[in-house]
């Protein structure tokens, strides 16, 4: 009798172990894709770096409009659970993008930020960063659930 018992305990434990991480899952994947929706907002209503790195790499500068997928689009997905292991790797696609054509040819990767207490580019890096944890680990159970193993 005392096996089954520590059993079921048990099996409570997982299973509150289980929604903890779920939990976290939800943490993670809304609180990097709001930040990364709030960079493409600004894209959106003008913002000028995008552009003027296209620019200085000799491509069209309508591609700057591609940042509404990468920015707005994937992350919506992230976030309501749809597809997110695929939006997840946009994401990561996208701030990989930004370190090879933003900021390696310019020194950035080597620099502190302006009032020297921060490394220059840990915006970008945490962005990369987390995107690609929401895409190893998927969305968890909160969320709308479209995508099968592409969202778990």
């Amino acid at each position: 009798m005392a096996s089954i018992g520590f059993t079921g305990r048990r099996s409570a434990s997982r299973g509150m172990s289980a929604t903890r991480e779920d939990v976290a899952k939800l943490v993670l994947r809304v609180s990097v894709c709001a930040m990364i929706m709030i960079r493409g907002w600004a894209v959106l209503h003008g913002e000028q770096a995008i552009r003027d790195t296209l620019m200085r790499w000799h491509m069209p500068t309508e591609l700057a409009y591609s940042s509404l997928f990468f920015e707005e689009f994937a992350p919506l997905m992230v976030i309501l659970g749809v597809y997110a292991r695929v939006g997840a790797s946009a994401m990561v696609f996208w701030m990989v993008m930004a370190f090879a054509l933003a900021h390696v040819d310019t020194g950035h990767l080597l620099q502190l930020d302006a009032v020297n207490v921060g490394w220059r580019v840990e915006g970008p890096f945490f962005f990369l960063v987390c995107s690609l944890c929401v895409a190893l680990l998927g969305a968890g159970r909160y969320g709308l659930n479209i995508g099968g193993t592409w969202n778990d």
